[in-house]
């Protein structure tokens, strides 16, 4: 079994090069890191995964040796290893626990119990992470539901009536959302992030397929980033269950009250990726009625920053 194992590169950071320890396994040899005698500096930067097969490795959690478990044979550990959204967790979990005067919580172990792909790429990933207390031994509550970031749109058209009273609508979109369940979910255009980093071009590139409305990125406001700064990443829908953090971006666009108009019923949305989307517009006054979570947390945030005159 151990002929598959593998050794991620060692990084020399500040001319230091962690402890290395040779491991004969079989007839195969195998530099492990020594934990015992390597630099703090280097745990703090370096998230290393110490040695994998296809089922089974051990990655590095603020120190701590944690080893990775799939319980399914057809799960690779190594591309979950690879996901983005779990080498961030990884990360950002390690930072959390440093930036603590006291160690609190202690990791054991890590069992990956189902993974979805889109296409050959990973999409979703469920685990459980065996978290425990140091002061009592309780459990952490550690199923995670694993998705990555993704970003939503709150986009405001304006128009003039005939009397020049000035209408403000919020354009929604309709779709089957089957875990809800519903079959005509009212919501505001979002998407999953694909790791860029670049927001509002994912933001516009939704608005656009769901849509049919085209805009720039720059006409797009990241609501997140003005009420947050670096503090988060967005917004957290479900903290208890899932790592997904939303962007919520504004974009305010002046149209005339035709164009405004012909946008209600219009079909948008792939096809061709299985979405079926019919554009539904809400004015702004009453869009705190509809039940989306993202629809309500933009208009909370979009309100707030006008009082503070940041939009």
């Amino acid at each position: 079994m151990y002929n598959n194992f593998w050794f991620a590169r060692y990084t020399i950071l500040n001319g230091f090069l962690p402890k290395l320890t040779l491991v004969h396994f079989s007839h195969n040899k195998f530099l492990v890191w020594n934990n015992n005698n390597t630099n703090s500096n280097f745990l703090k930067r370096q998230r290393t995964t110490l040695m994998s097969d296809n089922n089974n490795a051990t990655i590095d959690i603020a120190g701590t040796s944690v080893p990775v478990t799939a319980l399914q044979t057809n799960i690779n550990v190594a591309s979950i290893l690879e996901f983005k959204p779990f080498k961030d967790w990884v990360s950002a979990i390690s930072k959390e626990s440093y930036s603590v005067e006291k160690k609190e919580v202690e990791f054991r172990k890590i069992e990956i119990q189902n993974v979805d792909y889109f296409g050959p790429k990973i999409g979703f990933i469920k685990f459980k992470v065996d978290a425990r207390l140091i002061e009592n031994g309780k459990n952490v509550p550690g199923i995670v539901f694993m998705r990555g970031g993704s970003v939503a749109v709150l986009l405001i058209l304006r128009s003039k009536d005939e009397d020049e009273i000035v209408n403000e609508h919020v354009v929604l979109t309709e779709q089957p959302r089957i875990p809800v369940p519903s079959l005509a979910f009212p919501e505001i255009p979002a998407g999953m992030l694909d790791g860029s980093g670049n927001f509002t071009g994912k933001a516009s590139e939704e608005i656009k397929e769901e849509t049919g409305i085209v805009i720039k990125d720059q006409d797009l406001i990241d609501m997140t980033e003005l009420a947050y700064g670096n503090q988060y990443k967005g917004v957290y829908p479900s903290p208890g269950g899932s790592d997904e953090f939303m962007r919520l971006c504004l974009c305010i666009k002046d149209m005339s009250v035709n164009d405004v108009l012909q946008l209600e019923g219009k079909l948008g949305g792939l096809r061709n990726h299985g979405e079926s989307i019919v554009v539904r517009l809400i004015k702004l006054n009453e869009l705190w009625k509809i039940p989306d979570m993202k629809a309500l947390s933009a208009l909370c945030l979009y309100k707030a920053l006008k009082k503070e005159k940041k939009v």
